[in-house]
């Protein structure tokens, strides 16, 4: 609305005022999810959670799941995982752009599954929405990527900026996403080492649920 004002934010049987100033505001509050059953490519166990702030309400899907390193190797929930993966290069002749349905994905992660994989790299590019929610079905592990490759990080002050915004809007968007683990900076990056090492560790900060 541009205005200012405040509000009951409910989620799931918490409430929590919210207030917020014609800029927007921020709420937090904590819900247990002691019951959920946690996700991983066996057993893709999502979460439903219902968000209510007056009169408007979101429906929010997500998956509990910890995937982290281990001295030399990744584990999911804990639990060693050997990734058996392919590269998807937004490959798409007859289309000339990729699927944006969930269905379409979901084929394509089948197919996948049929051979034993459970792991895709979307090199120099990050997916669609519906990709990710396929994945999250499907529990196929997504690594994304910022939309470049063989990028002179450092030489071009336009070009570093999309991409740090680019960056953070990926995390931002697609970050509760279960099936997003992993995510890098793009195909084979030179350039100036601060400024590669600045971007990873600013989204380690910034949602340090992913490796990167």
């Amino acid at each position: 609305t541009g205005k200012s004002g405040s509000g009951t934010l409910k989620a799931g049987t918490k409430t929590v005022t919210a207030t917020w100033d014609e800029k927007g505001g921020k709420a937090e509050l904590e819900v247990d999810m002691s019951g959920a059953k946690p996700w991983d490519e066996f057993s893709p166990n999502l979460t439903e959670l219902t968000v209510k702030l007056g009169d408007d309400q979101r429906n929010v899907r997500f998956g509990m799941r910890k995937f982290a390193a281990k001295d030399t190797q990744f584990t999911l929930n804990d639990r060693p995982i050997f990734l058996r993966g392919t590269l998807e290069c937004s490959v798409f002749p007859l289309t000339g752009y990729p699927p944006t349905d969930v269905e379409s994905w979901r084929k394509i992660y089948q197919i996948e599954k049929s051979y034993g994989l459970n792991h895709i790299r979307f090199h120099s590019w990050c997916p669609p929405e519906a990709a990710f929610t396929a994945a999250d079905i499907e529990g196929i592990i997504i690594q994304a990527e910022g939309p470049m490759a063989n990028v002179d990080a450092g030489k071009d002050a336009r070009r570093d900026a999309f991409m740090t915004a680019e960056y953070q809007r990926i995390v931002d968007t697609y970050g509760n996403h279960p099936s997003f683990c992993l995510m890098a900076l793009g195909n084979e990056f030179g350039g100036k080492n601060e400024v590669l090492t600045g971007w990873v560790d600013m989204l380690i900060q910034r949602d340090p649920r992913h490796l990167y």
